[in-house]
């Protein structure tokens, strides 16, 4: 079954925000702005993205005064309490994300070896702990 973001889902993560998305066709954006910080971020949904010549997916593409980011193929997302969202790309041993912060936070983990998310932190090397922490969390939905 191919993830698609809902209607639903998309009211969820506006709640999150607290901020409405404007929609285009299939996909939606959101601004957001930091009144502590003035940072900004623009992230958009595309819910059938052109990912490959073969196929479409869901791509989430972010901006920031610091860059642009893209999580292509996002499989699954997670609302964190209080203030973030989880995108997730998960395959079978790898898994990579993009964690947007409704203070305009915007944090990349890439190609992160999924066992990691299950070992003990106090074993790991401590260049991936903040990975592992961050992430083991969306376990409990990609059983």
């Amino acid at each position: 079954m191919v993830f698609k973001f809902t209607n639903s889902d998309i009211s969820s993560i506006e709640n999150i925000l607290g901020n409405v998305a404007s929609c285009i066709d299939n996909s939606w954006t959101w601004k957001l702005k930091s009144s502590e910080t003035n940072q900004t971020l623009v992230f958009t949904i595309y819910n059938s993205a052109k990912i490959s010549s073969e196929n479409e997916g869901v791509l989430i593409s972010i901006q920031t005064q610091f860059g642009y980011f893209e999580l292509h193929d996002c499989n699954a997302y997670l609302i964190f309490e209080p203030d973030e969202i989880i995108f997730i790309n998960s395959q079978k041993d790898k898994l990579s994300s993009l964690v947007i912060g409704k203070s305009a936070t915007c944090s990349l983990f890439s190609n992160i070896d999924r066992g990691i998310l299950n070992t003990d932190f106090s074993e790991l090397d401590p260049s991936v702990l903040l990975a592992a922490m961050q992430l083991s969390i969306t376990e409990t939905i990609l059983a």
